[in-house]
């Protein structure tokens, strides 16, 4: 759909099922896996015919050697993410609000930098 409102997608974000996807008009995008439970964050910048990509999370930044890993089981298969990478609802509608309004994530979150998976 496009030009949603931010009240259809406030309401897309509170049913989520499987997969919840936003982009703009530079073809960045926010897009979030799982259940209103236990759900994933991504977000990716396109520049220039080059793009990052991120998961975002909560807490503060933690050692290589100290993170916890989880597995989320999703109907796209498990994805493997940080501990601190697992949030709910209330944390996807302020990251969607975010990019819906300002096309960028809030500085509340960690962005862990996963781009070398995509290449």
């Amino acid at each position: 759909m496009q030009n949603p409102s931010w009240n259809f997608i406030q309401d897309a974000i509170k049913n989520i099922v499987t997969h919840l996807i936003l982009t703009n008009k530079n073809g960045d995008y926010v897009q979030c896996i799982g259940n209103a439970q236990e759900l994933i964050i991504e977000y990716r910048v396109n520049s220039n015919l080059k793009f990052k990509h991120f998961v975002i999370g909560r807490g503060e930044n933690i050692s290589p050697l100290k993170v916890t890993w989880v597995v989320l089981q999703t109907t796209s298969g498990e994805i493997m993410v940080q501990q601190e990478e697992i949030l709910n609802i209330s944390d996807a509608e302020i990251v969607f609000e975010e990019f819906y309004n300002n096309n960028t994530i809030s500085g509340n979150f960690n962005k862990r930098n996963v781009t070398k998976l995509y290449l």
